[in-house]
């Protein structure tokens, strides 16, 4: 069923590229504001997102989950900004130009125009009255990427369990976790959490793209922002591991407390200058992300083409 819908997936794309060449191929306008933005959505995002940009266009109740965005609620959840915050029009342009891989939303980069895609973010803007009434707050501030190495993995496996990812992602990040059947969206509908053996993340694949991802959340989803709180969690005679207890086997528990006897106790970070717990909170989400990227076992030709690898699919 699910390579059957990856095919289907995938011929609709071709479909959409071939639709909008028209669209691309045309004169690209000199400046955003001669575009017709209106006639643009209407042809190219309508008919999922629907007229009014509130998610219900005529093929949306056939596209599964995830549905289109609602554009009305102000909620989206590819930002560069804090949870609860709008995004920047830097963070609607790179969802137009990207698309979301995984999903219906097809990348129109390279088939529309910038002006084209800067005139849509404008009028995805008019939908909500929100983008009217407040101003986005500043983009989380990324620091940089250091390069992958396997202690850094080696290590990000134990921030996976203390942060409580396999709880819906699993033990091993395929999405299974105890929780992943009982989740829902800030709309009621059953979303389940993402596969991280089929890489190609939704929000961006490269090191920088996820950790915003961590650090942002996913708003309207039960996906939440790492925030330093969460993230720097105490070692030692204070480290908790009894959560884990119910999701790994012992010899997991076992490693995850020789791990955590290396870590600061909580009052070593009380006392920890705030520069260097802010550097040990990086440290550790970045030791995340290199977890999750290592996870990643789609490199033959059929997730190429189709973004999955039937080989390391649950049995569902």
């Amino acid at each position: 069923m699910k390579t059957r819908y990856s095919i289907c997936r995938f011929i609709l794309g071709g479909m959409l590229a071939a639709a909008s060449v028209s669209l691309a191929s045309a004169q690209a306008p000199a400046h955003v504001s001669s575009v017709d933005a209106g006639r643009l959505f209407g042809d190219a995002c309508s008919p999922c997102h629907g007229n009014l940009g509130d998610g219900n266009g005529p093929g949306a109740p056939r596209l599964g989950s995830p549905q289109p965005r609602d554009f009305t609620a102000g909620v989206f959840k590819f930002r560069s900004t804090p949870t609860g915050s709008l995004p920047t029009d830097e963070d609607l342009f790179r969802s137009i130009s990207r698309g979301v891989p995984g999903t219906w939303m097809p990348a129109w980069e390279g088939l529309l125009t910038p002006a084209q895609r800067w005139a849509l973010v404008a009028y995805i803007k008019e939908f909500s009255e929100y983008f009217g009434e407040e101003e986005p707050d500043p983009p989380v501030e990324i620091p940089p990427a250091p390069g992958g190495s396997p202690a850094l993995v080696g290590e990000g496996r134990f921030v996976y369990a203390m942060l409580g990812c396999a709880q819906c992602h699993g033990t091993v990040g395929r999405g299974d976790g105890p929780s992943a059947s009982d989740l829902e969206d800030d709309w009621g509908r059953q979303i389940r959490p993402y596969d991280f053996t089929r890489g190609n993340y939704k929000n961006g694949s490269d090191p920088t793209d996820i950790y915003r991802t961590l650090v942002t959340g996913l708003s309207g989803s039960p996906m939440p922002a790492f925030e330093r709180g969460m993230v720097a969690y105490p070692g030692g005679a204070d480290g908790d591991v009894e959560t884990a207890r119910d999701i790994y086997d012992d010899e997991a528990i076992l490693a995850l407390q020789a791990y955590l006897a290396g870590q600061p106790t909580q009052a070593a970070l009380d006392a920890m200058p705030d520069p260097d717990v802010e550097r040990l909170v990086h440290d550790r989400l970045w030791a995340l992300v290199y977890y999750l990227r290592s996870l990643d076992r789609g490199r033959g030709l059929f997730y190429r083409l189709f973004r999955e690898n039937p080989d390391f699919q649950e049995k569902r």
